[in-house]
């Protein structure tokens, strides 16, 4: 399986194009022709509880997430994150790459009850 290098959360947060506390209102996985195999093929609708980072041009993060069936992160329906990613084309934000995430989570994403204050405060500190 792939397997990403976990980076510091610091270096991961200043890779991010956003960084946001959101809740996973539902999923689906897309139709593979319109995607290339197991790349941004699950759509997730999602609730934006707290944004940490954004992209500058965006006023407002799309309540969709992109996700993918092949090396991203399987995020259940009702659960709530810490999760980051990529703008795509302007417009989508994809979440495959490397997460924000405290260092003793071993998982590929941090659900929100493993983040504490002191690293909520502590991500308040990275650069944008």
């Amino acid at each position: 399986s792939m397997k990403f290098a976990d980076k510091s959360p610091r270096d991961a947060f200043s890779d991010a194009d956003w960084v946001c506390h959101l809740k996973i209102e539902s999923s689906e996985t897309l139709d593979e022709h319109e995607h290339r195999q197991g790349m941004n093929d699950v759509r997730y609708g999602v609730q934006h509880l707290e944004v940490f980072k954004k992209p500058s041009p965006i006023d407002e993060l799309p309540a969709e997430v992109y996700g993918s069936t092949v090396g991203g992160p399987v995020l259940e329906e009702g659960k709530e994150y810490l999760l980051c990613g990529s703008l795509l084309n302007d417009v989508k934000l994809s979440c495959v790459a490397g997460q924000v995430k405290p260092e003793d989570v071993k998982q590929f994403v941090a659900e929100w009850d493993q983040i504490s204050e002191e690293f909520i405060e502590e991500m308040k500190t990275f650069d944008q």
